[in-house]
């Protein structure tokens, strides 16, 4: 009877043991197949990712090799403005129609420069001009011809262009006189506007207009008379 129970105990195990190690090995081959099929999709991601970083270059066509060659000598012979180029500088007074020039060594602001960065060189200076030459009437800055061995830049100057010199207002309860730009200030006056008759004080709040020193120097000498 005890035999009998042995059997029933062994057989009993080895029945679990193999039903365990099936299940191990069923386990075992779907984790394989889910790493295999993981592992094929990464690898596909990746060509992707490869494909898009790195696309296949197009057939360079000969036409195409000849015009890069050409732009690139093109672009190291171009010509720029050397120490010893030589400057001729023009200037053109509208109101008289006098035409005078003069040679003079390259501005340091345009040695090295190519033609076309001269032109925009020169547009920059009209468009932030100092005040001096805006009182003067500067209305043009032009390349008039450009190669490695000579330079001609003409400005012309037009004085009736100008609408005024200064501006007199009144800033800070003090009489204030700008330049023509409205903005940079040409004399801190030191005369109170308080000290001034009703006419004057009203006529600097609206602002007066001044086109020469002489008109500027009476109109202030008569505030400190």
């Amino acid at each position: 009877m005890k035999l009998k129970k042995v059997y029933i105990y062994l057989l009993s195990f080895l029945g679990l043991s193999v039903l365990f190690s099936a299940c191990y090995y069923l386990s075992y081959r779907r984790a394989l197949y889910e790493f295999n099929k993981r592992a094929i999709e990464r690898k596909n991601d990746y060509e992707i990712i490869e494909a898009k970083q790195n696309p296949t270059p197009e057939p360079v066509v000969e036409d195409d090799i000849h015009e890069d060659v050409t732009e690139e000598v093109a672009a190291q012979v171009a010509e720029t403005v050397l120490p010893s180029t030589k400057y001729i500088l023009e200037i053109y007074d509208k109101a008289t129609n006098k035409l005078e020039s003069q040679e003079l060594n390259p501005p340091a602001a345009l040695v090295g420069l190519t033609r076309e960065e001269v032109i925009g060189y020169l547009d920059e200076y009209m468009q932030d001009m100092t005040i001096s030459e805006y009182n003067k009437g500067l209305v043009a800055y032009e390349l008039q011809s450009f190669s490695q061995d000579e330079i001609v830049i003409r400005k012309t100057y037009d004085a009736s262009a100008v609408p005024f010199r200064f501006y007199v207002v009144v800033k800070n309860g003090y009489v204030v006189v700008y330049n023509s730009d409205l903005k940079s200030v040409y004399n801190y006056t030191g005369i109170e506007a308080a000290s001034l008759p009703e006419k004057d004080r009203v006529e600097l709040s609206q602002g007066i207009y001044v086109n020469t020193l002489e008109e500027l120097y009476s109109l202030l000498e008569s505030y400190t008379s």
